[in-house]
C-alpha cells in the first residue's frame, strides 16, 4: 500500500516531473503524480496528488514538505486519497 499524499497551491503549470523533482529532493520517492486539470483549459487550479513508493508516515511528510516554495507558491500537503474530494462527495450523496 502506498503513502498518498494531497498537494494544494501549486503553481498553475506546474509538470509532473517538478513535482516529483520537488517532493524527491526533501527524501521522499514517488511512485507515481496526477495533477488534476481543467478540461477546457487544460491547465491544473493548483491541486495533485502524489503516492509515495513506500509506507511513509503521511505525518513525516507533511510536516517536512508544507510550507515550502516551488518557486513562488507555498505548497500545502496532507494526506491523500484515491478520488478527488468533490467526485467522493458527489458520489456518496447519488449512491
Amino acid at each position: 500500500m502506498f503513502s498518498s499524499l494531497y498537494l494544494v497551491n501549486l503553481p498553475h503549470n506546474c509538470t509532473d516531473n517538478e513535482i516529483k523533482d520537488w517532493v524527491e529532493s526533501c527524501g521522499f520517492k514517488t511512485q507515481s503524480i496526477r495533477i488534476i486539470r481543467d478540461l477546457v483549459a487544460g491547465v491544473s487550479p493548483a491541486f495533485a496528488y502524489v503516492h509515495l513508493q513506500d509506507d511513509s508516515s503521511i505525518k513525516e511528510v507533511c510536516a517536512a514538505l508544507t510550507g515550502k516554495k516551488m518557486r513562488t507558491s507555498c505548497v500545502w500537503v496532507s494526506a491523500g486519497e484515491d478520488q478527488p474530494r468533490q467526485l467522493t462527495a458527489i458520489a456518496s450523496r447519488a449512491g
